[in-house]
C-alpha cells in the first residue's frame, strides 16, 4: 500500500511537471501599440490584471503537487471592476461593485488584499477611490451615500462628509489637503477637508458653464490642482481651478473623434494630458492641456487592447515611466498600458 501511494505521488509530480512545461511553451509576447503606422507608437499594451495570481508568489513544486491532488483553492478575482487608482509605490486599487469590495494588488510587496469591512457591515457599492500622502484609502459608496477612510492595511478609520445622495467619483489634492466628491444625484461637487468638513461646493443642475447633468467621475491635476469632472449627460468634461472657478469645457456630444457618447472615467497626468473613457465607443480618448484632441486607443472586443463597457481609469507616473490602468468592466479585468512618449496633436487612433 505504501509502495502504491508513493508511486501515485510520483506520477502526480510528473503530471504537474509536464503541465507546467507545456504552459511555458505556450506563452508568447503581445505587441500592441497605438496609433497605427505610419505614425510613431505612443501607447503600448503592457498586461492584464484579472485575479490575485497577478501579485501572489508563484507556487513551488510541492504546493502544485498538493493542489493537483486535493484541488485548487478558489482564487479571488475581479467580477465587475469599476473604479481604479494607482499609487506611485506600485499598489493598484480596484473597486468591485458586484463583489462589494476594493481589491488591493501590491506588486512590489507581492500582497493581495480585499477591503470591505465597515462598522456594522460591509461596503455595498464601492465606486470612487483615492489615496492621501500617508497611504490611507478613501472609498465612495454610492449606495450607502458615504465616503469611508481606511488605513494602508485596509482597516476602517472613519466616515467623511456625512450622508450624500449618490457619491461616485472622488479625487484628492494632497498639496491643499482637499477631497473632492461627486454627488451624481445632487448634480454638484463637494469640497471637503480631510476631517470631512465641507469647504465649498461646485455647481448645480443645468447645461451652462459650471452646471452639471449627472456628473460621475473626477480627476485632480497632480501639479496645478485643477479639477476635471465628467459631466456625463451634458456629454462633456468641465475643468475648474482648485477653488472651483470654471476654466473650460472639453468635448461635446457626437460620434466623431473628440466627442463623447457615454463618458465614464477620467484621469490627468503631470503634463496635463487628459485621458477620458467612453463606454459606448469602448475607447480611451486623449486631450492636451488646452483641451485639444490628441488620439485614442482601444476598441470594442475581448482581446488584449479591446474593451467592453470600460469605466474607471488611472495614471501612474514613476521611475518606470507612465502607465495607464483601465477598468474593463464587462471583460472582468483591468488592462495596463504604457505611454511611450510625447503625443502631438493629430487625428490618429482606432475609433
Amino acid at each position: 500500500m505504501v509502495l502504491l501511494s508513493s508511486l501515485t505521488f510520483l506520477i502526480v509530480l510528473g503530471l504537474v511537471g509536464c503541465a507546467t512545461e507545456k504552459s511555458v511553451q505556450k506563452g508568447e509576447e503581445i505587441n500592441l501599440t497605438w496609433p497605427l503606422p505610419p505614425d510613431p507608437p505612443r501607447i503600448k499594451y503592457v498586461k492584464t490584471i484579472q485575479d490575485a495570481r497577478e501579485v501572489l508568489p508563484k507556487k513551488g513544486f510541492f504546493k502544485k503537487a498538493v493542489a493537483f491532488i486535493f484541488g485548487e483553492e478558489e482564487t479571488p478575482r475581479l467580477i465587475h471592476p469599476y473604479g481604479v487608482f494607482a499609487s506611485p509605490s506600485g499598489k493598484i486599487y480596484v473597486s468591485d461593485s458586484d463583489l462589494q469590495v476594493v481589491h488591493l494588488f501590491d506588486f512590489s510587496g507581492k500582497v493581495y488584499r480585499q477591503v470591505f469591512k465597515i462598522p456594522g457591515g460591509i461596503l455595498r457599492s464601492p465606486i470612487g477611490l483615492t489615496l492621501d500622502n500617508q497611504g490611507n484609502l478613501y472609498v465612495a459608496d454610492s449606495e450607502l451615500g458615504r465616503i469611508f477612510k481606511f488605513n494602508p492595511e485596509g482597516k476602517f478609520l472613519k466616515t467623511l462628509g456625512g450622508t450624500m445622495k449618490r457619491p461616485t467619483g472622488i479625487g484628492l489634492d494632497p498639496k491643499r489637503s482637499v477631497l473632492y466628491a461627486v454627488d451624481t444625484a445632487e448634480h454638484h461637487i463637494l469640497a471637503l477637508n480631510l476631517s470631512g468638513e465641507k469647504l465649498f461646493e461646485i455647481g448645480k443642475r443645468g447645461i451652462g458653464e459650471g452646471e452639471f447633468n449627472f456628473p460621475t467621475h473626477i480627476a485632480v491635476h497632480p501639479v496645478s490642482g485643477d479639477i476635471f469632472v465628467s459631466d456625463s449627460m451634458n456629454f462633456r468634461i468641465q475643468q475648474f481651478s482648485p477653488e472651483g472657478k470654471f476654466i473650460r469645457q472639453i468635448g461635446s456630444v457626437g460620434s466623431q473623434i473628440g466627442n463623447f457618447s457615454k463618458l465614464k472615467g477620467i484621469a490627468v497626468d503631470s503634463n496635463g494630458i487628459l485621458f477620458a473613457v467612453d463606454g459606448l465607443y469602448d475607447t480611451v480618448q486623449m486631450f492636451n492641456s488646452k483641451g485639444e484632441f490628441l488620439m485614442n486607443f482601444g476598441k470594442a472586443g475581448n482581446r488584449e487592447g479591446e474593451f467592453w463597457l470600460p469605466a474607471g481609469i488611472a495614471v501612474q507616473e514613476g521611475v518606470e515611466g507612465e502607465k495607464i490602468y483601465v477598468a474593463d468592466s464587462y471583460n472582468k479585468r483591468v488592462q495596463v498600458f504604457q505611454l511611450l512618449g510625447p503625443v502631438p496633436s493629430f487625428n490618429g487612433g482606432s475609433k
